[in-house]
């Protein structure tokens, strides 16, 4: 017999709603299911179908709620949708967005308020939501019709007018959408028949918002003489979903040859192309390529103006193009026949501009977000006994240090040109110490050690590692 959980006679016996509902949950039961929830319409129904099934299902669910702090009565729907929650036992959480100047906000909203606010919304969400978690949304039908609309109007390329995705990772998180074919009726028709209280924002009157301004001014023009538009434009964004499939097959089959082999860099990054294979594509492809890439990793897509000008910067005469392109918290970066997409700081600091002594088994530097460990090697590595009786220290700061590199010969080379020499990019070589024993330069670690600090064939050897803090929490919490 099959799962009695998914059994057809379960089902059949649904609410149209909960079916929908239901049909996009099923491959993620058994996660956690964490719900955007404003105490609206449309969130309140999502919420309170959610809570029909958690019996029936088994599911684990939770509201979040954000008090945006741009109306006064912003306090008085937060407390409703904790109470709301409470009669429902279910589990509740709240974010208040932060605002440098709260009152020039709340009368004067806009684009810039719009985007901030989402800005801090999802990372919020991503904060408290687990790795496996899910973020459940209740963006309906004509939401979906309002965001093709407006990005037509912004001139999208064909993924943004794929608008909104049923299911899609957003700031680590895996997002889903149940109810984007739901017409808002249909949520009105629920909240009804179960006698259920919501807020009114009123903030979702004023035009100023493009959304609001779209709802209330454009689509009843254009529902007037076309009654369909809201399921026209739905079904067109997922003819451009279809389309964005295939762009993104042949992507990644660009980016896999355009992708450079051998050794990986001492620190990590979303990795590197080679520079001049991009080139040799036509430029619709190249193009293609770069949004996928940025895609892929969770990332904002640039601007299309954006985009195609690092792609003209990359293909100009000069050999020495480098041009830096943000993806968000990342970056597109060049370096010699590379590019490369590199996270940015966790934090908006800079390496620390005097030297740190280093005491015990690792430390750890914010700037650079490094922690540097040793360990035991049997291959040429510092002297174990100079490094735990010496003053070990770690600097930044370059000046003309000269280097003896282990079986390089007899002569002193400047590191810095050493560094030149070498593959390692600019960006990478600020994030990396030198170390110093005893005021004494020993070693840039997983780069080069000086052969004065070597231990000896009967000695015993350690070699200092890097170990990147970003990487680790990119994994943690995915791009916030």
């Amino acid at each position: 017999m099959g799962d009695s959980k998914t059994s057809p006679d379960r089902t059949d016996r649904l609410h149209p709603l909960q079916r929908a509902v239901w049909r996009a949950l099923e491959p993620y039961r058994k996660r956690r299911i964490n719900v955007a929830f404003s105490g609206g319409n449309d969130s309140t129904a999502l919420l309170s179908v959610l809570s029909s099934l958690r019996e029936p299902f088994g599911l684990q669910v939770r509201a979040l709620h954000v008090d945006h702090n741009w109306a006064e009565e912003s306090s008085t729907w937060k407390t409703h949708c904790e109470n709301f929650c409470l009669r429902l036992d279910i589990p509740f959480e709240s974010f208040t967005l932060k605002w440098s100047n709260d009152s020039g906000l709340r009368s004067n909203p806009g684009k810039f308020c719009e985007a901030r606010a989402r800005e801090q919304r999802y990372q919020w969400f991503s904060s408290v939501c687990g790795i496996e978690d899910l973020l459940i949304t209740a963006h309906h039908l004509e939401d979906q019709g309002e965001t093709l609309f407006l990005r037509l109007m912004r001139g999208s390329a064909v993924r943004g007018l794929g608008a909104m995705r049923p299911a899609q990772r957003l700031y680590g998180m895996m997002v889903l959408r149940p109810l984007l074919e739901v017409p808002k009726q249909r949520l009105q028709e629920w909240v009804a028949e179960h006698n259920l209280e919501i807020v009114f924002d009123g903030s979702n009157l004023e035009e100023a918002y493009d959304r609001n301004f779209v709802r209330r001014r454009v689509f009843p023009i254009l529902q007037a003489r076309w009654p369909n538009t809201g399921h026209a434009l739905a079904r067109s964004a997922g003819y451009f979903q279809e389309v964005q499939s295939i762009l993104d097959g042949v992507a990644a089959e660009d980016l896999a040859a355009c992708t450079l082999s051998g050794p990986k860099n001492v620190l990590w990054d979303l990795g590197s192309i080679c520079k001049l294979k991009l080139l040799q594509l036509d430029r619709p492809r190249a193009l293609n390529v770069l949004r996928y890439w940025v895609d892929t990793n969770g990332l904002h897509v640039p601007s299309e103006r954006a985009l195609r000008e690092f792609v003209r910067q990359l293909d100009s005469d000069s050999q020495s193009a480098s041009p830096v392109l943000s993806a968000g918290v990342a970056s597109f970066r060049c370096y010699r026949d590379r590019i490369f997409l590199v996270p940015e700081p966790l934090l908006n600091e800079q390496a620390p501009s005097e030297g740190q002594v280093w005491q015990g088994p690792e430390l750890s530097v914010r700037g650079p977000d490094i922690a540097v460990t040793t360990r035991s090697t049997d291959a040429l590595g510092l002297n174990a006994e100079l490094f735990r009786q010496g003053t070990v220290e770690l600097r930044w700061r370059r000046g003309q240090q000269t280097v003896k590199p282990i079986g390089r010969g007899h002569h002193r080379r400047s590191l810095r040109k050493l560094l030149q020499e070498s593959d390692l990019p600019p960006w990478q070589r600020e994030r990396i110490p030198l170390v110093f024993i005893n005021g004494r330069f020993a070693a840039m670690p997983q780069v080069v050690v000086d052969e004065s600090c070597t231990a000896g064939s009967d000695e015993a050897a350690i070699e200092i590692q890097i170990h990147d803090l970003r990487k680790e929490a990119w994994t943690k919490n995915g791009p916030l």
